[in-house]
């Protein structure tokens, strides 16, 4: 199946950084972890390329943000979408959801019947996820350490005893200010953790930043911006892009109004 071309950017700077391509889109069978998944990649490519796993949150299928789905992969990635098993239950089903994909990320670009057969560079790989899949993120890169290149992780949810996460992986953090859902208490527990033991990693903390707004398709508050620091986020970690690492350095200058806070060591 064929996308339309996504154009959400609306900044010049974006323009500029990151060449769009025609999206394609596959289904792929379910799993003991996964109830559902699909392929998001260039409709055009033909090499290799960087590939991540991204879910939702709770109550959420991965159709909830298959519009940051669609803007990794029109940038030059292969994101495998899921939903995870029991989208009412814990975390660890996030997690497991996770770990599984990137078992599936190997596995397809092998497999001589799938679209992304070869596209996949299996040394290049990322995990994302919002919510309780923001959650299932650290966990996850917790356990995968430095099998993977980059974690993303959009207003993570754990439990008070499950935030002492220990990835190595590069890691960010996007969060809201205003998200009664997921504190700014949790946050700053949880980065805490991530400043430990991630040497690279990055907070943004949106001044108006919602929970709603990564899953509600009527709000698309700070879209644009997710979608910039998460691309700017994978580049540099995955395609090693120097102009990437700029717009992480200077988003806070650029655009003060849009955080209370932004921390990083690069």
């Amino acid at each position: 199946m064929r996308l339309k071309n996504y154009s959400l950017f609306g900044s010049a700077l974006l323009f500029s950084m990151f060449s769009v391509a025609d999206v394609c889109e596959f289904e792929v069978p379910a799993t003991e972890n996964y109830s559902e998944a699909a392929y998001f990649y260039p409709c055009d490519a033909d090499s290799p390329l960087p590939a991540i796993t991204l879910t939702g949150g709770y109550s959420n299928t991965y159709h909830k943000l298959q519009w940051m789905a669609e803007a990794v992969a029109e940038s030059g990635y292969v994101v495998l979408a899921m939903t995870p098993i029991d989208k009412y239950g814990k975390v660890e089903q996030w997690r497991d959801a996770h770990l599984s994909g990137q078992k599936t990320l190997v596995a397809t670009t092998k497999d001589a019947n799938s679209p992304v057969k070869n596209l996949i560079d299996v040394n290049l790989r990322g995990i994302t996820g919002f919510s309780m899949g923001g959650g299932g993120t650290l966990l996850a890169g917790s356990i995968l350490q430095d099998d993977v290149k980059a974690l993303a992780a959009f207003a993570p949810f754990l439990l008070k005893e499950q935030r002492n996460v220990s990835p190595s992986a590069p890691t960010m953090i996007l969060a809201g200010a205003k998200d009664l859902l997921v504190t700014n208490e949790s946050i700053e527990e949880i980065y805490q953790h991530v400043e430990t033991s991630a040497e690279q990693h990055f907070l943004a903390v949106y001044e108006n930043g919602r929970h709603q707004q990564w899953y509600r398709p009527e709000i698309t508050t700070n879209r644009e911006s997710y979608i910039e620091l998460t691309l700017a986020w994978l580049d540099y970690h995955l395609k090693e892009s120097s102009s990437a690492a700029t717009v992480l350095s200077e988003a806070g200058r650029q655009a003060p109004e849009l955080f209370t806070r932004i921390s990083h060591d690069l």
